[in-house]
This record gives structure tokens, C-alpha cells and sequence, in this order.
């Protein structure tokens, strides 16, 4: 097409539609409503205001009075009011009750116990209550029990010995570990790491804590002991004792009153509990005191074994007490007779050789402990001449007392002078 050439006419809607049949209705669209806006306040002024202004809350309303009224309670045996719901009503405890009462037995059948209580009520314990330690006593005889919550069928007062025995037992506890005494029980099966206690309530008695026993371990079952309680939790129902503690309790006491009583000068009674080098030790029950070397006999010796032994029974005398350092020195010899007492200077005696040196010979008096240096010139009268080549050990001979020392221990004899006076 040219540039010169007329544009066609625009089409007729009208004749269109005309041509095409009747129109479908059209829908037009409601025009959204125009938000509000304040007059004279821009639209950043409205956020500043907005966020400036706090939020006002409104107080709430006073509630209105209600006088309250009064709700009857039911008691136990009343009838609930008309129209009302009578609400689960427990009945409580009564408080005269303790937890454990004494109650006297009345009858013992094959499954229960009747008992009475204080106030004339009949109660009932079961039968199983009564075994083992908890034997089940004569008819009008007294006995513990507790309470329990339950009832009984028969409207009879409930009750439990084992649990009241069970009760008293923790009492006793609490008792003695709140005065430091100690608690008596049955040692009832040994078990891993130690024993099983009754004392009322089951106890742990640790292996490292039985202490001093007279024999195996195992014949404490079925003895009754003496323990301290070491560990206590009653609402685990854990309870620890120690034998070990009431041993050295009393080891402790009785030491202090020994340490007391002892004095320098006494003569006491012990038991030989070691043999050493430098002498022995004895057991004067509960203290014990060392026999040096030096104090257990008169006479001469090589070791202290060749006079005494473990276990012998034995006298000694005290010499000296230190309390602070806890030692008490003794002495054997000095707690006989000397030696020397019987002897007279002068006399003539038989005697034994029982050591020979090259000075002399040591002769030991006939049925004394007495022992003398019978010197190489007064065994005989030849010049040069050593003591073995005269006399041999087990020789006996006769000799004379020229001297007695007591403070040195020395007494000198003569075999020449005693020869020449038979």
C-alpha cells in the first residue's frame, strides 16, 4: 500500500454485534473503597504519632460482691442434705492412736492373733507376723504393734508386730546414734564383703570393719554381737555397723583406767607376746611393757629366747611409766628373789661349770641361779696354767664364797680354799 492511498474506516461495534446475535451481560467490578485519611495529618506524621502514644488499657470492672454460704460438712455416719452430692470423705486418723501402741494378747488362731487395745477395741495381727526372733508370747501377755490404715472386715483395729517391731528398732537407731551407744544383734548369714546384722532392722557389718575374732570368720553366724552404727540412711532402709568401733571403744576406756591404776614398784601378771633381740615384750592386758635384754635374768644368757618364750606366763615388776610416749619398762629378774640372797660368804657349795674362759671359770651354785667367777688362781695353785687346761663345762666341783656384790652382780669363789677346808 501507498503512501497516498485512504486508510480503511474503522469497523461499527454495534454492527458487530448486531451481526453476531444478542451480547452476554458483563459484569463491572465495584470500586474498592478509598482509604480513610486524617485530614491535615500527613501519612509519616500518623506512624510518629502512632508509635509515640501508649496503648491505653482499660481497667477492668469491680467484680461484684458474693457473700459466701455456708457448706454443711458431712461427718462420718450423717446423711448428706437433699440434693446434695456427698463428696468422698476419708475417715481421719485418730489421733489418741500412736503409730505403735501396747496391746495384750487375747487369742492365737492359725492365721491371725487377737489382741486388745488400751481402750477396750479388739484388734488383729496376722499369724506370719510371729516368726523368727518375734515368737508369739502368752495369752494376757503384752506386745507391740502398729496401727495400719486398713480395716478390717470384722470393723477390727488392724495392726502389725512385725512392722511395730520394725518401728522400735529404727527408734532404737536414731537413739543411739543421737547418744553414741552402741546396739546389740545377731550376726544372721555372711555374705559378699561381710555379714548380715539383725538388729531389728537388717544391717551390713563389712568385713574390714568385724575387728578382732577368736578364730575363722565364718563362727561369728549365729553369734550375738555388739556393734556401733557407722552409716545410717532410714529412707533407703540402709544401715552400716562396726564391731572394729566398740573393740577399740573399749580397748580405749580400758587403757585409761590401766594407765591409771599402774605404778612404778608393781608387781602384775602378763603373757610373753614376742621374743626379740633387744628382749621381750609382755602383754599386761590392755598395756603392754618390754623386758630389755638386760632384765630378764640373774644370770648370763646368749638370747633372749634361751629364757623365754612366746606365751609363757610370767611375773615381772615395774620399773618405769612414760605416759606421754605410752611405754612402761619391766623387769623379770627383779621380780624374783636375787639370786644371791641365799648365799652366805664364807660357806662352801657345790656348783656346776658352766662357762670356761682363759682368766677362769663361771660355776653356777647347785639349786640357785647364782653364778660365780671362780678365777685360774683360785682353781689351781700351778703357775701358767689357762682355766681350760683345769676344768671343762659341766664339770661339777666344790668351791668356797670368798665375796658377794649385789649391786655389781658379781660373787667370787675359790675351788683351792673350798679344797682345802673339806
Amino acid at each position: 500500500m501507498s503512501d497516498d492511498q485512504p486508510a480503511p474506516p474503522a469497523p461499527d461495534p454495534q454492527a458487530a454485534s448486531a451481526a453476531q446475535g444478542p451480547a452476554a451481560p458483563v459484569e463491572t467490578p465495584e470500586p474498592e473503597p478509598e482509604p480513610e485519611v486524617e485530614v491535615g495529618i500527613t501519612e509519616p506524621e500518623r506512624e510518629v504519632m502512632v508509635e509515640s502514644e501508649p496503648a491505653v488499657v482499660p481497667e477492668p470492672a469491680p467484680a461484684p460482691a458474693v457473700t459466701p454460704r455456708p457448706v454443711a460438712v458431712p461427718t462420718l455416719g450423717s446423711a448428706p442434705a437433699p440434693g446434695q452430692v456427698p463428696p468422698a470423705v476419708v475417715a481421719p486418723r485418730e489421733e489418741h492412736i500412736p503409730p505403735v501402741v501396747d496391746v495384750t494378747l487375747v487369742s492365737v488362731g492359725d492365721k491371725e492373733v487377737e489382741v486388745r487395745l488400751a481402750d477396750g477395741r479388739t484388734g488383729v495381727v496376722p499369724r506370719a507376723d510371729f516368726t523368727g526372733p518375734l515368737a508369739v508370747p502368752e495369752e494376757g501377755e503384752p506386745l507391740r504393734a502398729a496401727v495400719l490404715v486398713r480395716e478390717d472386715p470384722k470393723g477390727r483395729v488392724t495392726l502389725s508386730a512385725a512392722w511395730a517391731r520394725k518401728l522400735d528398732a529404727w527408734s532404737a537407731v536414731e537413739k543411739a546414734v543421737a547418744e553414741g551407744t552402741t546396739l546389740h544383734g545377731t550376726v544372721a548369714k555372711e555374705v559378699k564383703g561381710g555379714f548380715v546384722v539383725d538388729v531389728g532392722v537388717r544391717a551390713f557389718l563389712p568385713r574390714s570393719m568385724v575387728g578382732e575374732v577368736d578364730g575363722p570368720l565364718a563362727g561369728l553366724v549365729g553369734t550375738v554381737v555388739e556393734v556401733a552404727v557407722s552409716e545410717v540412711d532410714r529412707p533407703n532402709d540402709r544401715l552400716v555397723v562396726s564391731r572394729r568401733d566398740v573393740q577399740r571403744r573399749e580397748q580405749r576406756k580400758a587403757e585409761k583406767s590401766a594407765w591409771a591404776a599402774i605404778s612404778v614398784g608393781q608387781r602384775r601378771r602378763g603373757r610373753v607376746v614376742s621374743v626379740q633381740d633387744y628382749g621381750a615384750k609382755v602383754d599386761l592386758d590392755p598395756l603392754r611393757g618390754l623386758v630389755h635384754r638386760s632384765e630378764l635374768t640373774w644370770g648370763r644368757m646368749g638370747h633372749p629366747s634361751d629364757v623365754v618364750s612366746v606365751g609363757d606366763e610370767v611375773e615381772v615388776l615395774v620399773l618405769d611409766i612414760s605416759r606421754s610416749k605410752r611405754r612402761i619398762g619391766l623387769s623379770l629378774r627383779q621380780a624374783v628373789p636375787h639370786p644371791f640372797d641365799t648365799v652366805e660368804v664364807g660357806e662352801v657349795r657345790a656348783g656346776t661349770v658352766v662357762r670356761v674362759l682363759d682368766y677362769g671359770a663361771f660355776v653356777r651354785l647347785d639349786g640357785t641361779d647364782a653364778e660365780g667367777l671362780a678365777h685360774v688362781t683360785e682353781i689351781s695353785a700351778l703357775p701358767g696354767q689357762r682355766a681350760d687346761q683345769l676344768v671343762v663345762p659341766g664339770e661339777e666341783l666344790r668351791v668356797k664364797v670368798l665375796s658377794v656384790d649385789k649391786e655389781r652382780n658379781r660373787m667370787a669363789l675359790s675351788v683351792l680354799q673350798a679344797a682345802f677346808e673339806a
